[in-house]
């Protein structure tokens, strides 16, 4: 996908919906490897370069910053949000499971944010990883 003058914003967000559906198939299952920082470099690679597509920046943003500035969900913390949510769901019936997981992933996010030592100038004009 070309940097400029390629598709429109919201195709540049379709096709990073679709990537990130393709990376989080069967995350339920295979969730608990994002622990290790191996398996979740492999995977953040595939999602920084669509993220750097739709912020349309170039490749020596980092990884953490193009993934705020694109506004995407890291997507080792969806797997990680996606295994909580069908263990809870195994336990109980509530439908309310989904929204506390999101939170609880937005804090993660959050987190992550605010200690990553990397990308300080974009941290001060980016405080809040939140919609």
């Amino acid at each position: 996908m070309a940097n400029v003058r390629g598709p429109r914003p919201i195709v540049r967000r379709l096709l990073m919906a679709t990537t990130n559906s393709i990376l989080l198939y069967g995350a339920e299952v295979w969730a608990d490897v994002m622990t290790m920082n191996k398996y979740r470099k492999k995977i953040m690679e595939v999602q920084r370069r669509e993220a750097l597509r739709i912020a349309c920046s170039y490749r020596m943003v980092a990884t953490e910053a193009s993934v705020v500035i694109a506004g995407v969900i890291p997507v080792d913390l969806l797997a990680i949000e996606r295994k909580r949510i069908y263990e809870a769901r195994l336990a109980s019936n509530s439908t309310s499971i989904a929204a506390e997981e999101r939170e609880i992933t937005m804090r993660n996010w959050q987190t992550r944010w605010i200690d990553y030592p990397k990308a300080r100038w974009t941290r001060t004009l980016i405080k809040d990883v939140g919609p």
